[in-house]
């Protein structure tokens, strides 16, 4: 096999043993329910679980969130992978959501949703080709990085991040000795986590980790971003130049 295709296996298999350790590292239950906002406020308690589900609670906000990965063996050009989503949720009065993503737009209304190249010409899909836009929202990959550790998150100190007053959780050095275990690699990790003090909704998160093993790094990562929380602003309306779908 050559030598590129060697180490793109490698570090594929220091990522997904990665990505693994983040769904199993978390054995210990979350103290605290979501809801409690004492669990959230008091300094030093460990992160609630299931807290993604609180942003259904809001009327409408703006994400984005991202997963990058960076590869390198000392070269001068490292390769790079990964890809970034956009959009808006509006859960009130009539549930919408737009989301950009791979150069596609996609608006979805009720039951009715669009898609576009452009921005420009949209196209109305059918009922068996609609995409499920929730899977690209920070609610469905939530879990997998923060509930899964959530007892290994601690609340630190009160601060604003994106225009909201948080409790910022900061993930165990512990984490770290997990993954470099795991992976079999040396591992430099960062987990930070903002926690709305009110509405106990994420804010923000970062969850990332650089490896190196056989003289070869790899750099991983995951972040997410709510803004514009119930701004009235926030708007996902139907297009209006929709044209009939290519046959």
């Amino acid at each position: 096999m050559a030598t590129g295709g060697r180490r793109r296996l490698t570090i594929a298999g220091l990522a997904l043993a990665l990505v693994v350790a983040a769904c199993a590292a978390g054995s210990s239950p979350a103290s605290g329910l979501p809801g409690e906002s004492g669990a959230v406020a008091s300094g030093g308690s460990i992160l609630p679980s299931g807290l993604a589900s609180n942003l259904d609670s809001l009327t409408s906000y703006r994400f984005s969130w991202s997963s990058y990965g960076t590869t390198s063996d000392g070269g001068a050009s490292p390769s790079t992978a990964g890809f970034s989503i956009s959009g808006t949720v509006i859960n009130s009065p009539t549930k919408a959501i737009a989301v950009s993503y791979g150069g596609v737009q996609y608006v979805q209304v009720g039951e009715t949703q669009w898609s576009s190249l452009d921005g420009a010409r949209w196209f109305q899909a059918a009922t068996d080709s609609s995409v499920n836009l929730t899977l690209y929202l920070p609610t469905n990959d939530y879990p997998t990085w923060f509930d899964a550790n959530a007892g290994l998150f601690s609340a630190g100190t009160q601060e604003t991040k994106n225009g909201v007053v948080c409790i910022h959780y900061k993930g165990s050095d512990s984490l770290a000795q997990i993954y470099g275990a795991v992976a079999g690699v040396s591992a430099g990790f960062v987990a930070d986590l903002w926690i709305a003090k009110d509405g106990l909704y994420p804010v923000s998160g970062a969850y990332g980790f650089t490896t190196s093993s056989g003289g070869q790094t790899g750099s991983f990562g995951y972040q997410f971003d709510i803004t514009n929380v119930n701004d009235p602003s926030n708007a996902v309306t139907p297009p209006s130049n929709v044209v009939a779908s290519p046959s």
